[in-house]
């Protein structure tokens, strides 16, 4: 933000004031009279309203970005992260806007110089960009930066979102801002502000969700997206908050037509701490060795035609306790089997040796990988890694395709002595970015040194495929006369690809009912078309409440799709359908029975 400075005052209006003393009396001069005349003629004329910020504008079509396919942008931030997607038809999402100092401001910031980046992308010129969503991976000072406080003298602090998004900032807005569930504010001490008081005397003020370490970074962050609607520099986010929250769904984002961007995990869900029975998530911020932050991050899958790509902050891969009081929990555990084979990923926490473990490459098997990192002390990114995804088996061939933000990072490894090897990685300096090709059927990654091309696999292992995420329960029916007619359900695919969904399962309640029933492997639903899955009556019930569920079920379940019932009695040779094909569902039974074809345009 540039330096306001007073308006200079002419000389010849600030004159002494003279006087003269007559018999105690104070007598104004001639000069001091008409000093005061001209004064008052200037109160009289309007004052002239200081220049308006320009008004945030969404992403366009004169920037650089390619409209039609799916662009993604790593931005060099140095020892830090920051991501920006635009989809097909410009909506945008930036995650993370990393800072390397806390007390960097003004000019001196990650976000002044990576805003400027994404107005070129964006092609507006020198307005502020209306992005559409903002995500925090979690609460760290390299991934979001640092905020101001209303305890602190006014520009004194506030990098990185804070300063990109708060009035009196950078002039971005935001449409929807995601944030784990770290936790909220309390008034504790009844003065209607949020403050963090200092690292040896912190408020008490936060209201701890899901957390280990805790730092001024985490309160600061707080206090800005949870503090009084009243606090002014709210004004451009309050009412545009979403909390991931471990008791709701987790949400999908909206970039555009044809492009999947749902939210796999956050808040340490489902992971259990070393002992096999304290959970991650929870309130551990009095326990004696704490989980790490970084064991919070949000993990987001981005598909787009064929192809798919992971990112989950600074998800640890590992059970391991740190010199630094706090433990590593095994994160890539649970959201391994929730991203599938992709075709590129962002490294774990910046490559650390403590993520991007074996068993999660192997599962993910990215031919592309990006490494966020700069210069570092803690040996970013790992041989060990790198040497994983050199050797990596995926779907195109031996080895995945490795670049980087800074080369190097950590001349050494974490023990100060391995010198860490940089082989073949892309990119000496800069921001790297990625577009697909051909509606997702493909991708082209450029770099400092030029680009390169590829051929999306996404999940299947080769040859062009849907998400398998987007199909959807369609129709059904439980109580098949004759019995011997056996139950059914029809699932729909309404993607522009086809889609590959054997090895996935249907189910009736969660944790109940019959086993869950296995798709058969080469399973492939054309784009628009419909299959059905018979199997023998008694799976589904006839009366009283059931469900329906399609899902995928690796060591955890993750559901694609579900409907509930509850009826009261048997409703023979009746079916739930659809208003269409993947329409809203009509609530009632229908004796509209489309097995196999288009559904009823209307309901019973």
């Amino acid at each position: 933000m540039a330096d306001v400075r007073p308006i200079a005052r002419p000389a010849q209006l600030l004159p002494r004031a003279n006087s003269i003393r007559c018999r105690g009396l104070v007598v104004l001069s001639v000069r001091v009279l008409g000093v005061i005349g001209v004064v008052l003629a200037l109160l009289l004329v309007p004052l002239q309203a200081p220049a308006r910020a320009a008004a945030p504008v969404p992403c366009s079509t004169a920037g650089t970005w390619t409209p039609g396919e799916l662009n993604l942008y790593w931005f060099d931030v140095e020892q830090g992260d920051g991501q920006l997607i635009v989809g097909p038809t410009g909506k945008t999402l930036l995650i993370d806007l990393g800072e390397t100092a806390w007390n960097s401001t003004g000019a001196n910031t990650n976000a002044t110089r990576i805003a400027a980046q994404i107005r070129a992308i964006c092609g507006t010129g020198t307005s502020p960009v209306a992005l559409d969503y903002v995500m925090a991976s979690h609460h760290h000072l390299d991934h979001i930066g640092y905020s101001w406080n209303p305890q602190d003298v006014p520009g004194d602090v506030g990098n990185g979102l804070y300063q990109l998004l708060t009035p009196g900032g950078l002039g971005f807005s935001v449409g929807t801002l995601f944030d784990h569930d770290g936790g909220t504010w309390t008034d504790a001490n009844g003065d209607g502000q949020c403050t963090v008081g200092t690292s040896a005397s912190p408020s008490n003020e936060i209201a701890w969700h899901n957390v280990g370490t805790t730092s001024q970074t985490g309160r600061r962050w707080i206090c800005w997206l949870y503090g009084p609607a009243t606090q002014a520099d709210r004004a451009t986010i309050n009412g545009h908050v979403v909390t991931l929250s471990n008791g709701a769904p987790w949400p999908s984002i909206d970039l555009g037509a044809g492009v999947t961007a749902p939210i796999l995990n956050a808040n340490g869900k489902d992971t259990l701490q070393a002992d096999g029975v304290t959970p991650v998530s929870g309130d551990h911020s009095a326990q004696g060795t704490p989980p790490s932050e970084n064991d919070y991050s949000i993990a987001l899958r981005v598909g787009y035609g064929v192809w798919l790509y992971a990112t989950a902050g600074d998800s640890d891969g590992e059970y391991n306790t740190s010199v630094n009081g706090y433990t590593y929990n095994n994160i890539e555990a649970k959201i391994g089997s929730l991203f599938g084979n992709v075709d590129t990923m962002r490294a774990n926490h910046h490559g650390s040796d403590h993520s991007s473990s074996q068993a999660y490459l192997n599962v993910l098997k990215p031919e592309t990988v990006f490494f966020s990192c700069g210069n570092n002390s803690f040996g970013h990114p790992s041989n060990r890694a790198m040497d994983a995804l050199r050797s990596l088996v995926t779907d195109k061939g031996i080895g995945a395709d490795m670049y980087i933000a800074n080369n190097p990072c950590d001349p050494f490894q974490s023990d100060g002595v391995t010198p860490t090897n940089y082989a073949g990685v892309l990119n000496s300096n800069g921001t790297v970015s990625l577009h697909t090709t051909g509606g997702g059927a493909g991708y082209v990654i450029t770099y400092d040194a030029g680009s390169r091309t590829y051929t999306a696999h996404g999940d299947a292992g080769g040859g062009a495929t849907g998400d398998v995420a987007l199909v959807r329960i369609n129709e059904f029916l439980m109580a098949p006369n004759p019995s011997t007619d056996g139950e059914w359900v029809e699932l729909y695919n309404p993607q522009s690809l086809p889609v590959d969904i054997s090895g996935l399962y249907i189910d009736d309640v969660a944790a109940g009912g019959g086993a869950p029933k296995q798709i058969p492997a080469g399973t492939i639903i054309q784009p628009g078309g419909v299959w059905v899955f018979n199997f023998a009556s008694g799976f589904l019930n006839n009366t009283g409440p059931d469900s329906v569920r399609y899902l995928k079920i690796a060591g955890t379940e993750t559901v694609y799709d579900t409907y509930n019932y509850n009826l009261s009695t048997t409703q023979a040779n009746k079916v739930f359908h659809r208003i269409g094909d993947g329409g809203t569902w009509c609530n009632t039974v229908s004796t509209n029975v489309t097995k196999g074809t288009s559904n009823p345009a209307t309901c019973p």
